[in-house]
């Protein structure tokens, strides 16, 4: 693999430092022959030299052609650019493909009949710019439906999925040759054109032959009008970078890019229609037009279970699906998540317990996963509910369908939680799961299992090529799961019994939206977030990943990323629901260091009306000015009990150390005994009592007059007092 000085073909575009090639080519110029002779690659090769060299690839050659990279006179055409330095990967389609494409769309054999808008999706579909990054050879391909780290030029994520031997890419484009290593990049060429979809998320599941009865539900709860929006047009961009956070000290020549965009999206998880006959006795008759015939009938059925699920309500509500105080209404709701979320993004590898990222940092594997990841949603409506991603190690406990590796909801588990100690791993600390809550069918919404594609047949081709059902909407995903999704009282309980970590990101779709989450790094204008709240002009939010911005290495976040807010910062973050009424212990996660400041924080039912929680929070002392000194490094302790006892002098200062579930990044050491004179460290910020039909809000807001300090903070801890008070089985390290 090679690395190449980079220009980024954006870049590129609106400089025009390219030639043009060629011209637009009709059908008749569209050669099938295969010429071996191009099989031998000569390094100085560009990816546009590659397509003119081959025949067999002149139709998307003539497409790249036509489209261009920018708007004006002055734009570059795709060819030019993959004619330039960069690092690019090119899912080419063969002739025949293009062909059968131009066909199926316009019923014309002449490439150029394809409208311009098409061509432009065809074309950009195909081609990744990795940046700074290598182009993906195989070997980087995600293997499981999952997608690939970076967008295509259209902003939009593909799949790969390995599977008797070959790459299928985004569900249908098989990959007939790969790797043909370019001096700007690596092409792959393909059976079929990728295009994904233009259609709406609700549109896109309407279509699907075998989600009939959750499209249905999805229409006439009104939740599909909700989910219209892809972009968000009153967000004004200033285009400017700004320079680091509070202090140039750390970061002194390092700029944070403004946000360009503001797009807008959404994921549903939803059943197949087999799932409702199986589990709810719900069985559908269609029409010739695949229309459901007794939709009062099936629509009885599901009220009746929703009604024993979510319980009853005033007859106007019951008659109007729309209302979101409707049980069915709210059973639809506790689908969808706000936030476009690619499989990859479900959760994120990058410093868990035992994980190692692999060749590149930038560019985390997964496929070696030594432990389970999980991540809290918060789902839509007005009875917020709260959904558990889970994705499962490889050597995961045998699941009953055998699988590892693969992603569940609201999977509720026991590890092997023990104390390491003297550094001798055991089969009782390697957290490793032991017993899972099992789904019962319909009833509870425990242990449901994620696919990442939809596998319905859509259509067969006269060759009798399948074509699948396509998941991967303009504004958004939806995922098939094997079980009905509920939020009932068994569901709830069983996700109250834990404790439960919330990364800061997953509070934030917005980051989602715009592939953000682990892979840049971001200024934020202050309205940019819906659940928070800036009440001080001058505050200043940042989002940071280790290895993406200057001063790299030994950082102790969650998951490799942080925020940082700077100035004379005053904010309010919505706190995502509890699922049951009860007393909890709220904890803040973060590193110290010397730059960080002192804050106040509050709480409360309302943004306007917070009260004061505890005394103002330092995040500048070191350990040792923490009263009574009671970090003590675990290496020093000569048992497990006295382990246990420093751990409770520490919470009487209302600290705990890092979990040591969370490795420092890049090393092989926990945060939980890293770093004694900065530690990574949870701050208990007090106990509540919290309802789940309520929201909470938590105010942050600077005590000092220096505007050159930074509130760092990672993940939020909302743990049951039953599960800290549980004599038989305590709390855990992890």
């Amino acid at each position: 693999m090679k690395k190449n000085i980079i220009m980024s073909a954006r870049l590129a575009s609106l400089l025009s430092l390219f030639c043009c090639f060629g011209f637009c080519m009709m059908l008749s110029g569209c050669k099938e022959e295969i010429d071996d002779s191009n099989f031998t690659i000569k390094t100085e090769q560009t990816l546009a030299d590659y397509m003119a060299a081959s025949p067999n690839l002149s139709c998307i050659k003539a497409i790249f052609d036509r489209v261009k990279l920018g708007s004006g006179s002055k734009a570059s055409s795709l060819t030019s650019v993959l004619s330039a330095r960069g690092n690019y990967t090119v899912f080419a389609p063969t002739n025949a493909a293009v062909v059968a494409y131009v066909q199926a769309q316009t019923g014309s054999s002449d490439v150029n009949s394809l409208p311009y808008e098409l061509a432009e999706l065809v074309a950009k579909s195909c081609i990744i710019d990795n940046g700074n990054n290598e182009a993906y050879e195989t070997a980087d391909f995600p293997q499981n439906n999952e997608s690939f780290a970076l967008s295509n030029l259209n902003d939009r994520r593909l799949t790969s999925l390995f599977a008797n031997d070959e790459f299928t890419i985004n569900g249908n484009a098989k990959v007939v040759q790969e790797n043909i290593d370019l001096s700007n990049g690596m092409m792959h060429v393909v059976s079929t054109v990728i295009a994904p979809s233009n259609d709406l998320l609700p549109d896109l599941i309407k279509q699907a032959p075998n989600m009939k009865i959750i499209s249905r539900l999805i229409q006439e709860t009104g939740w599909a009008a909700k989910m219209q929006q892809y972009v968000d047009l009153s967000y004004e961009n200033d285009n400017t970078n700004l320079a680091a956070a509070g202090t140039t000290k750390r970061f002194a020549s390092f700029d944070f890019p403004y946000m360009d965009k503001k797009a807008v999206g959404y994921t549903a998880f939803v059943e197949p229609d087999e799932v409702y006959k199986n589990e709810w006795g719900v069985d559908i008759l269609t029409n010739a037009e695949g229309e459901i015939e007794n939709w009062d009938d099936v629509l009885q059925i599901i009220k009746t279970k929703c009604d024993g699920i979510y319980g009853a309500v005033s007859a106007d509500v019951a008659a109007d699906l729309t209302n979101e105080d409707n049980p069915v209404n709210r059973f639809v709701a506790y689908h969808l998540l706000k936030g476009n979320m690619a499989s990859d993004e479900f959760v994120h590898h990058y410093n868990e317990a035992g994980y190692s990222f692999g060749k590149d940092k930038l560019a985390p594997q997964t496929t070696n996963l030594p432990v389970d990841v999980w991540d809290y949603y918060t789902t839509m409506g007005k009875h917020r509910g709260l959904l558990k991603l889970t994705q499962l190690a490889n050597e995961s406990r045998i699941c009953a369908d055998g699988e590892a590796g693969g992603f569940y909801l609201n999977r509720i588990s026991e590890y092997r939680n023990g104390i390491p100690f003297d550094d001798v791993p055991t089969e009782e600390t390697d957290y490793k799961e032991v017993s899972t809550e099992a789904n019962a069918p319909g009833i509870n919404g425990i242990n449901i299992k994620i696919n990442l594609s939809n596998n319905a047949i859509v259509e067969v081709d006269e060759s009798g090529n399948q074509k699948t059902a396509d998941n991967n909407a303009l504004n958004g995903f939806y995922y098939p799961i094997d079980h009905i999704l509920v939020y009932d009282n068994e569901t709830r309980r069983l996700l109250a019994s834990e404790r439960m970590r919330i990364d800061l990101v997953t509070m934030l779709p917005e980051l989602f939206d715009n592939d953000i989450r682990g892979m840049k790094v971001r200024y934020f204008p202050n309205n940019y977030f819906e659940n928070i709240k800036v009440n001080s002009s001058v505050t200043q939010i940042y989002y940071l990943q280790e290895g993406r911005v200057a001063h790299n290495g030994a950082w102790k976040d969650y998951q490799g990323d942080e925020f940082l807010f700077s100035g004379k910062y005053d904010f309010v973050l919505k706190l995502p629901p509890v699922p049951q009424k009860g007393n909890y212990e709220i904890r803040m996660g973060f590193s110290m260091n010397e730059l960080r400041g002192m804050f106040q924080a509050y709480i409360g039912e309302s943004p306007d009306n917070t009260q004061p929680v505890s005394l103002p929070i330092d995040l500048r002392e070191q350990v040792s000015q923490i009263p009574g000194q009671p970090w003590v490094d675990d290496a020093t302790a000569s048992s497990v009990a006295e382990i246990m006892e420093n751990d409770r002098n520490l919470r009487n200062q209302n600290y705990m150390k890092g979990p040591q579930y969370i490795y420092t990044c890049g090393e092989t050491t926990t945060i939980r005994n890293a770093t004694p004179t900065y530690p990574a460290l949870r701050r208990i910020l007090g106990i509540f009592e919290l309802d789940p039909e309520k929201t909470y809000y938590l105010r942050f807001k600077s005590v000092m007059e220096s505007s050159e300090t930074q509130f760092q903070v990672d993940y939020f801890e909302l743990v049951p007092t039953s599960v800290i008070t549980d004599p038989t089985n305590p709390e855990d390290i992890w």
